[in-house]
């Protein structure tokens, strides 16, 4: 292969990668919003059909907060893992210096772990809490 060609490949390679990235996210974005909206659309119905043929409303189901609470644990163990795995690969790829910087994703995974712990202690929700009730 020539240079030239080399350099281009190596110039559209982060470029596809930051463009795909983008459209991945935009995708999961507008795909939430629409479920959300058809979410409320049936549920607009169901209250409609239930008016109309004169039987009680059904209660609003609760406002969840969709991964939110899993999002935490989910997201603060890859964190912590990849960073783990991240500093072992750099140690043995590079100097230990370099290593470090897998050490940032660690430190974020654990931050996660501590907010989703102090989280469902706060609001109740943790085992211990729910056996004494």
């Amino acid at each position: 292969m020539d240079e030239g060609n080399v350099a281009l490949i190596a110039l559209f390679i982060p470029l596809f990668g930051i463009v795909f990235g983008v459209a991945v996210a935009i995708v999961a974005i507008v795909t939430a919003h629409r479920e959300k909206l058809k979410r409320a659309e049936l549920r607009h119905r169901e209250r409609l059909a239930a008016i109309e043929k004169g039987i009680e409303l059904p209660p609003d189901p609760p406002e969840m907060e969709p991964g939110k609470k899993g999002g935490l644990l989910r997201s603060g163990l890859v964190g912590l893992f990849v960073g783990i795995v991240l500093y072992f690969a750099l140690d043995a790829v590079a100097d230990e210096e370099v290593a470090l910087f897998g050490l940032i994703p660690a430190a974020v995974g654990l931050a996660n772990l501590i907010a989703h712990i102090v989280g469902s202690r706060k609001n109740g929700n943790g085992r211990d809490q729910k056996r004494d009730a």
